[in-house]
């Protein structure tokens, strides 16, 4: 027969023998850096944690990465898109729940000595005809009367630290502004001083976790520009027994894609604390806000169709 008997080990070629040894020798000799860069052991960043996003991002504006910042509002987003009813005439069905503020929320802010969780939280979701660079445009406006129905007289821009003439083209992420208005209606006028900032946020930054450990953030395609804002009442504002206790907002623009010309979600929460003089339940003054926000996002459309 022309097999080896089977009690007898077939000889192994020479050939494969100082073949096996070198893998052998390899394999005992690979340097710490081979372990370390094999896919098996590198180490992804992780995606922020939050309990609701526009709270994470009032509080974050400025203290988390463009990429973690990006990947709540795409969070925040996708909520909004999947739970609003677009063709509901109530205003309540595109006003998405909001948590409450806390102490640590407004850390670093110059606010009244009032606690943020006394303030009423409300939301309200819209969609805008105009295109991202068209609310840039109102945003750099000083006479902001025609996109503020709450202040007809008098609403007044102050840009701060030059970051007017570097916003619009990106060449500088945040746009500081300070705001003088006068908020007037039948049961009060109300002058005060609210501090707001802008921020450029490219919402096509990959989520954390596809981004190794120390690496930075890069979007490898088109970027999808949007704006994040938030704001605060430095001081207590009062007219008579009326009174802005506290107040803090965020504002968010967002383009459907990423073309110069895409449709924008719009979306804003609202925290504040207000002394009228006489008592309203909580469910009516929510309601009372979202008209409030509403009729500033109608009149914000229509301002921007008139802006050169």
């Amino acid at each position: 027969m022309n097999s080896a008997p089977t009690h007898f080990p077939r000889r192994t070629p020479p050939l494969l023998l100082i073949v096996a040894a070198v893998i052998a020798l390899g394999a005992c000799s690979a340097s710490p850096r081979d372990y370390l860069d094999s896919a098996a052991t590198e180490e992804y960043q992780t995606n922020p944690e939050f309990s609701h996003p526009a709270r994470y991002l009032f509080r974050e504006f400025d203290r988390a990465s463009d990429a973690d910042l990006a990947f709540v509002v795409r969070s925040l987003e996708a909520s909004v898109e999947s739970t609003v009813d677009w063709g509901s005439e109530e205003l309540i069905d595109r006003s998405p729940a909001v948590d409450l503020l806390q102490g640590d929320d407004t850390e670093g802010l110059e606010h009244p000595d009032a606690d943020p969780a006394e303030c009423l939280a409300v939301s309200l979701a819209a969609r805008s005809d105009h295109a991202i660079g068209r609310h840039v445009t109102a945003a750099l406006q000083t006479d902001q009367t025609p996109g503020d129905p709450s202040a007809p007289d008098h609403h007044v821009r102050v840009f701060l630290e030059g970051t007017e003439l570097c916003f619009a083209d990106r060449s500088c992420a945040v746009l500081e502004v300070q705001d003088e208005l006068t908020r007037s209606n039948p049961l009060f006028n109300i002058t005060l001083t609210d501090r707001v900032d802008y921020r450029w946020l490219d919402l096509g930054l990959p989520d954390p976790t596809a981004v190794l450990l120390g690496a930075d953030s890069v979007n490898e395609g088109e970027p999808r520009w949007a704006i994040v804002s938030h704001s605060w009442l430095p001081e207590r504002a009062a007219d008579g027994n009326a009174a802005f206790e506290q107040a803090y907002s965020l504002g968010l623009w967002i383009p459907a894609d990423a073309s110069a010309t895409a449709a924008v979600l719009r979306y804003s929460a609202s925290w504040t604390q207000t002394e009228l003089g006489f008592t309203l339940d909580d469910t009516t003054m929510r309601q009372l806000a979202r008209g409030a926000i509403q009729d500033a996002y109608d009149a914000q459309e229509t301002w921007l169709e008139t802006l050169p």
